[in-house]
């Protein structure tokens, strides 16, 4: 890339220094993307920022955290960094518990020490190859350290797509596009290169070229270099064009082709043999006429690099030439001098990966596999990992391997928490040389049933559902044929809980029902079957159906069946309204599963005795209860139980009247949920979010909250389109005209349920006698449960009796609404405000407070700006605040939009001047 594009792209990048943002650039291979970082680091130094640099291979994938702990190594003493061991990237200490959100957590907050005194840039090239949670990384850290002074650099291939970097692009990263050279631009690329200005053959080989600068200056160099090159009168051209005519017919001598070049660069006569990684055959023939001139053992040792895919040392490539180390020496200086391979520090790599990848599209198809079958043989005897094994496994083992089948489901199960989705791709590839999933369960399989084919369709399929590839594992569990009743369980299990996380409740039933219905399933899958089948009743309104699955799988006596039904249990008590038995089974569920440990322990049944307790107005025991939940996930790694929790607890602050700190979870867990492709939770948030809207006088965001809710829930009766619709009920009420009461007739089954998440709201629809008589039931069934007695009574005329009702409760906006209808509205103002009830408090004050400055921020949003004026990083706050890193980031967009500042040194500027100190000084 040159002149006028490059400039461009630079001042976009500059703008963001040394405030921080985060950038993508796109192009193809070969178009200037890594020149241009070069250049945006170089400014980044002059302006005074640290640089952490790292590229991406194909091997990343494999690697967990590999890509972006590369780069962060400027960091001092944070995580272990990444080892070059054999060239392969790997963490000393691989992600200790499953998912690797500890590991994100602990960058994020070593991130923010850092830049508290110098301002970061972190560049990553070859993105396209980040692995996994590298990609899940950047989906957390880029949004949650916007506050801090962090410039993200990613440079990135058309393919293969990286949706991480798309959602980045959507929530505000800014996207650079470079385009390929103009005609004029190549031509002064050209010139610049021959130092003579180019005549008509020159310029038909540079449009040939396709505005390729990399290409256009490889091929310049290596023509000039075989003098095939002259100039005459100041111009240059191109000499001694065997093929015929033209750029494309004249056996250009190239190091390498771009994948992404127009095909009229080609020469027409070579066969397409093959298309290896984009390469077609003809491109990479001519990279074969350019090395022909190397020796037959240099040509080998281009050809290892290649399948190797990744830095090499001169001993793996002279293990896998069957050569001494110090016989190969001569070889590596011969492909060095000939511009194929460049020293990395201990390791040799390819000049650029373009060339590695035309090598490697140049090898027959025997030769290649023969290559990875040799290099898995050299590389498990130096002990390499099982994850690097397996990418040689994929390519070179035979079908009915039964040691690559082994070693690739190993490496499998040894990836599934922090990569699924190429761990699942090792276990599709396993399969595949099993036969595929007929053989693999019928016993026409190379193995006996208990040996290392066993459970590879149920493995595939869990894996493909953990990494959200629901379409392919609903393909491979339809098409495995006649499974036993024991396999078949296994499958819908692996796929149910997936299901049911996305939302698909109907889909968990009918398959969790068929399998159920047969004979011969072993007892404790049928347990978990009815576990996970009795969750999703109950989100279908089907109670009854619900807790007799549930009780069912109680019964089993399975550790899971057990805690995961009597979390169903609790829920289903709740329905019902029966509080006292919602606590009874939240507290079994929590003993199991603390005696039990393990998986068990992921289940987090706290959420479900949290969601008891906040029934029967224990908030503070209920607080708790989320305040290990919070503790223990990001101990175990247990991602799917974050936007849980953040839901749950909105809901309880919701109800204990702290309306800001409620909106800032839900938005958490809003964030959460996205970043997680976890969208069960989402319609329950966006009404959380609406109501709160309401209560705090933004309608307009609250009607936008409530109908994007209303149509992601869709109208399949449920829970979640109820809880929307109530919802949306109650804030039709307090916003439009009086409504009927068709809209609660149609959830009668889920009243209960509703109503003990808000009792007081009872009050405001007292004209709807179903309302009335479900609160008056509620409290008569719980008469320990202050709050839903006086709902009762409110709701039924008699606000001043609810009033002293209310006080024993620690639900506010009930005794306020109590307050304000009984005449007493000076108390009911304070409460109003307190809470941040500002649509209710403008009601009585006759005005609105203000929307701007600091006078504008809530006490929450006060103490967080004022711990990160003190410099603590979120997590730290979180800690001194006993909330999440989520909810502190919440709180602190408010505080940033309120004072109308962009980082955590213009925010510790205002709180400085609020609190009377000369921000000067």
């Amino acid at each position: 890339m040159t002149g006028e594009a490059r400039g461009d792209a630079l001042r976009h990048i500059e703008e963001i220094l040394p405030s921080g943002g985060c950038v993508i650039v796109d192009g193809v291979a070969g178009i200037g993307k890594s020149h241009l970082l070069a250049a945006a680091m170089a400014l980044g130094r002059s302006r005074g920022l640290a640089i952490g640099a790292g590229r991406a291979t194909e091997l990343d994938r494999l690697a967990p955290l590999s890509t972006l702990l590369t780069a962060l190594t400027v960091l001092p003493g944070t995580l272990t960094p990444p080892s070059r061991l054999g060239g392969f990237r790997e963490i000393h200490t691989p992600p200790s518990r499953p998912g690797g959100f500890r590991e994100i957590e602990q960058l994020g907050d070593a991130i923010e020490r850092f830049t508290r005194d110098r301002p970061l840039m972190v560049v990553l090239d070859d993105a396209q190859w980040a692995d996994e949670l590298t990609c899940l990384a950047l989906r957390l850290l880029v949004p949650g350290l916007s506050s801090s002074p962090v410039t993200w650099l990613l440079a990135r291939r058309p393919l293969p797509a990286q949706e991480a970097l798309d959602r980045l692009i959507a929530e505000g990263a800014r996207r650079l596009s470079l385009p390929p050279l103009t005609p004029g631009e190549s031509a002064e690329l050209s010139a610049r290169l021959l130092g003579a200005e180019p005549g008509p053959s020159v310029l038909e080989l540079a449009e040939a070229a396709g505005g390729n600068p990399f290409l256009l200056q490889e091929v310049l160099t290596a023509m000039r270099a075989e003098g095939r090159v002259t100039v005459a009168d100041g111009r240059a051209a191109i000499t001694g064009a065997p093929d015929g005519p033209g750029a494309a017919g004249m056996g250009l001598p190239l190091r390498f082709v771009a994948p992404e070049l127009p095909q009229r660069f080609v020469a027409p006569k070579l066969p397409q043999r093959f298309v290896v990684a984009g390469l077609p055959q003809r491109f990479v023939a001519a990279v074969e006429r350019r090395l022909r001139d190397l020796s037959p053992q240099a040509r080998r040792l281009l050809e290892v690099g290649a399948v190797l895919r990744r830095p090499f040392s001169v001993h793996e490539a002279a293990g896998l030439l069957g050569v001494p180390p110090v016989g190969l020496l001569a070889t590596v200086e011969e492909a060095v001098g000939a511009g194929a391979l460049t020293g990395e520090g201990e390791r040799l790599g390819f000049r650029h990966d373009l060339i590695r990848e035309a090598v490697y599209g140049g090898l027959s198809t025997p030769v290649r596999t023969a290559l990875h079958r040799e290099a898995a043989t050299v590389l498990r005897a130096e002990g390499r990992p099982p994850a690097e094994l397996a990418e040689h496994l994929q390519h070179g083992a035979r079908h009915g391997d039964t040691t690559a089948i082994r070693e690739l489901r190993a490496a499998a199960e040894e990836m599934k928490s922090t990569a699924p989705s190429a761990a699942a791709d090792l276990m599709l590839r396993a399969l595949d040389l099993a036969g595929g999933p007929d053989a693999a369960v019928t016993g026409d399989q190379p193995t006996s049933p208990g040996g290392p084919v066993s459970g590879l369709v149920a493995g595939a399929v869990r894996l493909l559902a953990s990494a959200g590839r629901l379409g392919e594992a609903r393909q491979l569990a339809d098409g495995a044929g006649q499974l036993g009743a024991a396999q078949e369980a296994d499958v819908v299990l692996g796929l149910a809980e997936a299901l049911k996380h996305a939302g698909e409740d109907r889909a968990v039933i009918s398959r969790t029902a068929r399998v159920l219905a047969r004979p011969g399933v072993p007892v404790a899958a049928r347990a978990r079957l009815l576990a996970v089948q009795a969750h999703a009743l109950m989100m279908s309104g089907r109670i009854d159906a619900a807790d007799l699955a549930a009780a069912e799988a109680v019964a089993g006596g399975e550790p899971f069946g057990q805690v995961v039904g009597l979390q169903a249990r609790s829920t289903v008590a709740l329905f019902r309204g029966e509080l006292a038995a919602a606590l009874a089974y939240a507290e079994e569920s929590v003993r199991l599963a603390d005696a039990a440990g393990g998986e068990v322990a992921h289940r987090h049944p706290r959420l479900w005795l949290g969601a008891a307790l906040v029934a029967l107005d224990r908030f503070e025991e209920a607080d708790d209860a989320y305040a290990v939940v919070e503790r223990r996930s990001g101990a175990l790694g247990t991602a799917w139980s974050m936007p849980l929790r953040h839901r749950l607890r909105a809901e309880l602050l919701l109800a204990w009247g702290r309306l800001a700190d409620a909106a800032a979870e839900a938005e958490a867990g809003l964030r959460v949920a996205e970043q997680l492709s976890a969208p069960a939770l989402v319609p329950a948030l966006l009404g959380i979010l609406g109501y709160l809207a309401l209560s705090r006088d933004d309608v307009a965001n609250g009607r936008t909250h409530l109908e994007h809710g209303r149509r992601l829930a869709g109208d399949q009766p449920g829970l979640v389109r109820d809880e929307l619709r109530w919802r949306i009920g109650l804030f039709r009420q307090a916003t439009g005209p009086a409504q009927g009461s068709g809209w609660v007739d149609e959830m009668a089954g889920t009243l209960p349920y509703l109503i003990l998440q808000e009792p007081q709201a009872a009050a405001r629809l007292r004209a709807i006698p179903r309302v009335t008589a479900r609160v008056r039931e509620l409290a008569d069934r719980n008469p320990g449960v202050p709050s839903l007695k006086a709902a009762a009574v409110h709701a039924e005329g008699r606000p001043k009796e609810a009033i002293e009702l209310y006080r024993a409760g620690p639900r506010p906006l009930g005794l306020a609404a109590a307050l304000e209808e009984a005449g007493q509205r000076d108390e009911a103002l304070e409460i109003y405000t307190a809470c941040g009830a500002a649509r209710d408090a403008a009601r009585l004050r006759g005005a609105r407070g203000p929307l701007r400055g600091w006078a504008a921020l809530t006490p929450s949003e006060v103490r967080v700006a004022r711990l990160v004026a003190e410099g603590l990083t979120n997590r730290e706050v979180a800690t001194a605040l006993f909330v999440s890193p989520h909810t502190v980031d919440s709180h602190l967009r408010h505080a940033f939009a309120k004072l109308g500042v962009n980082s955590r040194v213009e925010l510790t500027r205002k709180v400085l001047a609020a609190l009377g100190h000369d921000p000067g000084s």
